[in-house]
């Protein structure tokens, strides 16, 4: 009878570890589908991801397409650098089903708090326990760069053409998007642009701004042509904005020097054009000469200061600008 107690024991307990170790191996299971295999983990490797620059892998994951548009910014340091403005990254589920979960990831984006939500489905199964979960079919979203007076811009430390100064980017979302210019003849300051959401098309609009050696460039030919016009020996110096009339006879010569330039502040023509322009532009010229009276041959001296208008055409090409007087 006792032999008989000790094999029930025995059974039992042997009974009892076979219990434990299916429940310890179902938690495992559980545990493992949950933090390996769940749809928790495809978040936050696509968030890994876009930090690492990785946009083959990131569009891989996301299960993405790709929209009409140049994809410049989807890979490489533009990616890396829209990703490193994510910060404190928390991912939950915020709902889950037998063929459906949404995902929220929660961050900061350039220090703002800001969340994004992500649609995931099981795709298969592995080893008969594990669930593979995939994002569901997405397209990127748009971004919108446009600067007017240029041919290309700078994002994320990207060179990237403009088409008639404007065009379509595909892009990852989150990211922060830093669009730029600078050349010698113009430049544009910063202008950022943050991406949260998939159904989000943005707008970066830049806005280019006379360079000081345009500037210069601009003062110096204006300069020219005007001291070349006060050199003419003339009431009315030709291809000039000023003259000068006097219908009585001039003794000597007729001597002009511009006591005030004009100062034409080179500008874009408009917001939908890429043509640089001059507002026309206030100046004084100053002209001496002797005249004589017909009467007696008096002679007196006239000196008179003559307002006039500028008017010019501006065309920028490179690092050279030309100013053509009208």
């Amino acid at each position: 009878m006792e032999r008989s107690d000790r094999i029930v024991r025995a059974v039992g307990a042997w009974f009892f570890l076979i219990v434990l170790a299916v429940a310890a191996t179902a938690v495992t299971i559980a545990l493992v589908n949950k933090y390996q295999y769940g749809p928790e983990t495809d978040v936050r490797e696509y968030f890994q991801a876009l930090q690492d620059g990785d946009g083959g892998k990131a569009l891989g994951l996301l299960n993405a397409g790709v929209p009409d548009s140049n994809a410049a910014l989807l890979d490489g340091e533009a990616l890396r650098e829209a990703g490193s403005h994510l910060e404190d990254v928390q991912v939950s589920t915020v709902s889950s089903g037998g063929d459906h979960a949404v995902v929220r990831a929660s961050y900061l984006l350039d220090g703002r708090e800001a969340s994004s939500e992500f649609s995931l489905h099981p795709a298969e199964t592995q080893w008969g326990f594990f669930t593979v979960w995939d994002f569901d079919p997405s397209t990127l979203p748009t971004m919108t760069v446009s600067m007017p007076g240029s041919t290309a811009v700078d994002i994320n430390g990207a060179s990237v053409a403009l088409r008639g100064s404007s065009r379509d980017f595909a892009v990852f979302y989150p990211g922060v998007y830093t669009g730029s210019y600078s050349s010698p003849m113009i430049s544009a300051e910063p202008r950022e642009v943050a991406v949260s959401d998939e159904d989000q098309r943005t707008t970066m609009e830049l806005t280019a701004v006379p360079s000081e050696q345009l500037r210069q460039q601009v003062e110096e030919q204006v300069h020219s042509h005007l001291d070349a016009c006060a050199s003419q020996d003339s009431l009315y110096p030709a291809g000039c904005p000023f003259s000068h009339d006097f219908p009585g006879r001039i003794q000597g010569r007729v001597s002009w020097r511009v006591t005030d330039y004009p100062a034409p502040e080179p500008r874009l023509g408009g917001p939908h054009t890429d043509q640089w322009s001059l507002p026309d532009s206030r100046g004084t010229a100053h002209i001496e000469f002797t005249a004589v009276d017909l009467y007696d041959g008096h002679t007196t001296k006239v000196s008179k200061d003559v307002p006039f208008t500028f008017s010019a055409r501006l065309a920028v090409t490179g690092d050279k600008a030309t100013v053509t007087p009208r």
